[in-house]
C-alpha cells in the first residue's frame, strides 16, 4: 500500500504549504465534475482517487493527525524522537492558514444579491406602469390624426403604424417637431 505522501507525491519531509499545494493539483486532475459526462466506470474509478485524496489531505493537512500518521509509518517514534529525518521532524508546527470566509460564504452571498436584484427589478418592471401616452388621447383625436395621415398619401395600415407610433412616444398636447413627425412617417412606409 502506497503511503499518503505518495499518492500526493511529496516527500516525507514537506511542509504545510507543499502538501496543500501537490493537493490542490491533484485534485484538479481527479475531481468528480470533470468525469462527469464520462464512462461509469472512469467516473467512479475518478471518484475513488478524489476520496483518497481526501483522505491524504485530511491527515496530512492537520498537524497532530500528520503525527500520529508518520509514527504509525515509522518515521518518528512515539516519544516524538524523529526516525530517519532527523531532529527537526516532518511538520512545522506553524498555524496553518484558515480557509476564506469570501470562498465559503462570499460566493453564496453574491449570487443570492444577484438573484434578489433580479426578483425586485422584475417586480418594478411589471408594477410600476410605463408612461402611457395613448391612454390620455381621446378617440377623437386619434381619428383625427389618421384621418389627417391617410390625407397626407398613407394607405390604411401605414396611418395605423404611425398613429401607434405617435400616440405612445407623445401626448396630445406634446410639441413634436417636423423631423420627428418625418422620421416616423418614413418608419411605417
Amino acid at each position: 500500500m502506497s503511503s499518503y505522501y505518495d499518492l500526493l507525491g511529496v516527500g516525507a519531509d514537506a511542509d504545510f504549504e507543499e502538501v496543500r499545494r501537490a493537493y490542490y493539483r491533484k485534485a484538479q486532475l481527479f475531481h468528480p465534475d470533470r468525469y462527469a459526462g464520462s464512462p461509469d466506470q472512469e467516473r467512479r474509478r475518478a471518484e475513488a482517487e478524489m476520496k483518497a485524496l481526501n483522505e491524504a489531505w485530511n491527515t496530512l493537512g492537520n498537524s497532530e493527525a500528520r503525527r500520529r500518521y508518520d509514527i504509525e509509518l515509522g518515521l518518528i517514534d512515539a516519544d516524538g524522537e524523529d526516525g530517519e529525518l532527523g531532529d527537526e521532524g516532518p511538520w512545522d508546527d506553524e498555524e496553518q492558514p484558515r480557509p476564506s470566509l469570501f470562498r465559503s460564504r462570499g460566493l453564496r452571498l453574491a449570487v443570492a444579491l444577484v438573484v434578489i436584484a433580479g426578483f425586485v427589478l422584475s417586480a418594478i418592471g411589471v408594477l410600476w406602469p410605463a408612461d402611457n401616452h395613448s391612454a390620455r388621447w381621446s378617440a377623437t383625436a386619434t381619428a383625427d390624426l389618421r384621418s389627417a395621415a391617410i390625407n397626407a398619401g398613407m394607405t390604411a395600415p401605414e396611418a395605423d403604424c404611425f398613429v401607434h407610433a405617435i400616440t405612445t412616444r407623445y401626448g396630445p398636447s406634446d410639441d413634436v417637431d417636423r423631423a420627428v413627425i418625418q422620421q416616423v412617417a418614413d418608419a411605417c412606409r
